[in-house]
C-alpha cells in the first residue's frame, strides 16, 4: 500500500539511488561526540562515523529497533510512532494504517530497514519537534550528512542537482556489475565511494529500496549496476529520533523528496 501522495514523489527522485553489493558488513567506524569533521580518505572514499558510542542509551534503543524490524516486530515500531502521525518526505502525516505495519514487505518496512541498517549521527540543524529538553536528535543513516560535509557541491546553485546525480556505495568491495544481475560480470569493487547515477539506463520496473538494482557511472566511464541495498543517496528518506516523555520516538522521514 502507498505511503502517500508525498512519498510518490519520492520514489521519482529516489529511483536514482540504487545498487547491489556481494559485501560483507558495511564499513562503520565508532566515534565519541568529539571526533573531528572528516574528509574523504587518501582514497576518495567517504569516511562513515557512527556517532552512536556502544552502550550508551540511543546505542542500546537503535540495537532494539533492528531487532524489531529485522523481525516486523509491528507492536515495538508502532510504539515509537506520533501520536499524531508519522511524515515521509513531502507527504502528510501517515497513521499506522496508512504505514500498513501489518504487511512485511511494506514499503514503509523497506525504507526504515535501510535507514538504520549502517550508522547514525547527531542530526545537524534539524526540524524543529517537541522533543523533551535537553534531549539530542540523532539521524540514520549519516550519509547525506557526511557527504554534505565532505563532498559538497562546488557552489550554492548546483547544490540539487549535486546531489541528485550522486550515490554513496556503502560497504567494502562492493560489486558493480555489467548486467543488473548476481550471475553478471563484476567491473569494479567499491568501498564507500561517491559515483554517478546513469538515469538513461534506469530500469523501468517499480522501484524496491533494498532489492533492486540502479545503474550507475563510474570515474572511468564505465557503465555497471549496484544493488540498491548498500546504496545510498543523500536525498534518500532518513530518520529522525529523539526523546518524548522519556522515551526514544520516530520523529519523522524527511529526504526522499
Amino acid at each position: 500500500m502507498a505511503i502517500g501522495v508525498g512519498l510518490a514523489l519520492g520514489v521519482v527522485l529516489a529511483a536514482l539511488i540504487r545498487a547491489h553489493y556481494r559485501a560483507g558488513a558495511p564499513r562503520i567506524i565508532n566515534v565519541g561526540a568529539s571526533a573531528p569533521v572528516a574528509s574523504p580518505d587518501s582514497e576518495g572514499r567517504l569516511i562513515l562515523e557512527d556517532e552512536a558510542v556502544p552502550d550508551s542509551d540511543f546505542y542500546q534503543f537503535r540495537a532494539q529497533l533492528r531487532e524489531a524490524v529485522q523481525n516486523r516486530n509491528a507492536e515495538f515500531v508502532g510504539s515509537i510512532l506520533p501520536e499524531t502521525g508519522l511524515a515521509i518526505g513531502f507527504s502528510v502525516p501517515q497513521t499506522r494504517e496508512n504505514l500498513n505495519l501489518d504487511d512485511p514487505q511494506g514499503r514503509f518496512w523497506l525504507i526504515l530497514e535501510k535507514a538504520v541498517a549502517i550508522g547514525c549521527a547527531r542530526a545537524e540543524n534539524p526540524p524543529p519537534y517537541n522533543i523533551d529538553p535537553g534531549s539530542e536528535i540523532w539521524v540514520c543513516p549519516n550519509v547525506a550528512q557526511a557527504f554534505a560535509r565532505q563532498v559538497p557541491a562546488p557552489n550554492a546553485e548546483e547544490e540539487v542537482s549535486w546531489q541528485v546525480d550522486r550515490v554513496v556505495v556503502v560497504g567494502d568491495n562492493v560489486n558493480a556489475r555489467s548486467q543488473p544481475s548476481l550471475e553478471s560480470e563484476t567491473i569494479a569493487t567499491l568501498s564507500n565511494e561517491v559515483v554517478l547515477l546513469d538515469r538513461d539506463r534506469q530500469l523501468p520496473e517499480t522501484f524496491d529500496p533494498i532489492d533492486s538494482w540502479t545503474a550507475i557511472r563510474l570515474s572511468d566511464d564505465r557503465e555497471g549496476y549496484v544493488y540498491n541495498r548498500y546504496l545510498y543517496s543523500p536525498l534518500e528518506s532518513r530518520a529522525l529520533f529523539g526523546k518524548i516523555n522519556g522515551e526514544w520516538q520516530l520523529l519523522g522521514m524527511p529526504g526522499g523528496e
